[in-house]
């Protein structure tokens, strides 16, 4: 627990110090809406990636990054300080943040989910995909950073999440003797923080969309508790789409029209990409930005967010190349180079199926039906009950968003435009790619709230306020309703969140002190060449340790080494 909590002031320090020096260098002029805590984390957990994936393509993302790191940090804060006292220039931490005192409800929330988050991170990684690859492809980053034709090895570590490389960064094995995976568990709780921060459920004239969409990050959060521990993807991904969605809501409920404060958000969205590739769908929120400096005439920031994009992506592109020799895996469409170590496209369309096959709930390849109506009826069938009544309530909603799509639009209100857009396309995207309940059911909800929510803000409009008493009756109804349930399932879902509690006579003494290392599972070593390459002895689950291993057996069979040494990577015949 303590080494949990050690890395957490380790990764919110340095994620707080950069951010802010990245946002006050860049965005001087506007720290009035951008000089916020969760402004300056995003950012900086951004820029921390960009830099892990940079370091990892030159050595291994491990003691002596983390040093550089410091120096740099120590140059920054020499420079605060001579602006500060030899320059006499006014400081202030969060400039964006009003004297106000924070409200003893939502103070008494932060501890209680800070003191829960410690103790869900504070337990053994038990996803499944940990153990299958990611805590391999963590390893791979630790030891080696890049190494090409990994994906030869195990096509799943062809998948170079951009938080492979940033978990590499923060599991500071080289100083307490373990890799950890607190990385899930800290981002967890600063979704919490920002959520019950910012939210406003009551004392408010009308119930906003942002604020729903802030009780689905904890509604989210508290039913991935038993991942936080884990080194998955699915969090921080998920995560970046609510924060992104309830901030533009924001900035939309606030009539802003800066196309530079949306268009950080979109550079946020590019790199949800680069976390995983089902958030692709949120950059359409770019169209709007780029209409606003268009109307505008603003080439200049056109330039400059497109090369802030390019910064964000590229690292994670290059490192996609090194790895399986495709731009983007598992798509073989962009097919641009051609080395040596370039994995073999059969594979590529056995793992794209594989993926296809798992998120419908098939188990073998002859049940695999592309047409809707061959997959549809068996996946919906196969989704708990609960499951069911969200996806009913979620297809009524579509025609209903939709309208309020087309609406806004006519009206010229092309912020809302872009937000009601990115969140059907994003519930699409999911359900036509990987429709597993893991990988999107947050889509849904996401879609639910913001329908209701866009529906309530309108109805203290002009055309609803002209409407008759009946209808203005129903709908002040309906916002009470609605402010009512999303209080509830916060409140519930909390407490759910707080049974954790009940494991604290269960733990071992050593757990509150040291996080519970990753899991491992019997292994046998085979010959490769002049190396040797671990393989589970059952399952293909293999953990941390045994490295480096691969459960795919009929890729041992073609594998190459294309050097003396693992540094050189692997290639198939």
């Amino acid at each position: 627990m303590l080494t949990v909590l050690f890395s957490w002031v380790i990764i919110c320090g340095a994620a707080l110090f950069f951010g802010k020096a990245v946002t006050d260098s860049v965005y001087k002029n506007r720290l009035k809406d951008m000089g916020r805590p969760d402004i300056y984390m995003v950012t900086g957990i951004i820029f921390l990636n960009v830099y892990a994936q940079l370091f990892s393509l030159f050595y291994k993302v491990a003691g002596i990054a983390c040093t550089f790191l410091g120096a740099a940090g120590i140059v920054i804060f020499c420079c605060f300080l001579y602006k500060k006292f030899f320059r006499k220039k006014d400081f202030r931490l969060f400039p964006g943040l009003g004297r106000e005192k924070m409200e003893p409800w939502r103070a008494a929330a932060v501890v209680f989910c800070f003191a829960l988050t410690l103790l869900w991170t504070t337990q053994s990684p038990g996803q499944y995909d940990t153990g299958l690859y990611h805590a391999q492809a963590i390893r791979w980053v630790e030891d080696y950073g890049v190494v090409p034709g990994l994906g030869n090895l195990h096509m799943r570590l062809a998948y170079n999440s951009a938080f492979m490389s940033l978990q590499a960064l923060f599991s500071l094995g080289w100083l307490v003797g373990q890799s950890l995976h607190s990385l899930n568990g800290f981002l967890s709780l600063a979704a919490l923080v920002y959520a019950f921060s910012t939210m406003r459920l009551w004392g408010e004239k009308s119930l906003r969309a942002s604020d729903l969409l802030k009780c689905v990050m904890v509604v989210y959060v508290v039913q991935k508790g038993g991942d936080i521990a884990s080194s998955g993807t699915d969090i921080e991904a998920m995560l970046l789409i609510l924060y992104i969605l309830a901030k533009w809501s924001e900035f939309q409920e606030k009539k802003l029209e800066d196309g530079v404060l949306y268009g950080w958000l979109c550079l946020v969205s590019v790199y949800a990409v680069t976390v995983k590739l089902s958030a692709a769908s949120t950059v359409l929120l770019a169209l709007y930005p780029l209409y606003l400096f268009i109307r505008e005439k603003n080439g200049r920031a056109v330039l400059a967010h497109v090369a802030a994009g390019v910064a964000v992506l590229a690292p994670w592109l290059i490192r996609n190349v090194i790895i399986s020799g495709y731009l983007v895996y598992p798509y073989a469409g962009i097919d641009l180079f051609h080395p040596d170590w370039k994995m073999d496209k059969a594979v590529l369309a056995e793992d794209s199926r594989d993926i296809k096959m798992f998120a419908r709930g098939l188990r073998s390849a002859a049940e695999y039906d592309d047409s809707l109506a061959g997959w549809i009826p068996h996946w919906f069938l196969s989704q708990s009950v609960g499951d069911r009544i969200a996806l009913v309530a979620g297809a009524v909603c579509i025609p209903v968003i939709l309208y309020l799509l087309v609406r806004s639009f006519r009206g010229k209100e092309y912020a809302l435009t872009a937000f009601l857009a990115a969140g059907t396309v994003n519930l699409v995207f999911w359900f036509f790619s990987a429709p597993h309940m893991r990988y999107g059911g947050p889509y849904i909800y996401m879609l639910l709230v913001m329908t209701f929510g866009t529906l309530v803000e309108r109805r203290g409009r002009a055309e609803f306020r002209e409407s008759g008493h009946r209808w203005r009756t129903a709908g002040a109804l309906g916002e009470i309703i609605l402010r009512g349930a999303a209080v509830a399932a916060v409140v519930v879902f909390l407490l759910q969140y707080g049974r954790r509690v009940f494991v604290l006579p269960e733990m071992e003494a050593k757990d509150f002190v040291r996080q519970p290392d990753y899991l491992a599972w019997p292994a046998t070593q085979y010959p490769v060449d002049n190396v040797h390459i671990w393989m589970p002895d059952e399952g293909d689950l293999i953990g941390y340790f045994a490295f480096p291993a691969t459960s795919q057996e009929n890729q041992l069979e073609v594998l190459r080494l294309r050097g003396d040494s693992f540094k050189e990577g692997f290639r198939h015949e």
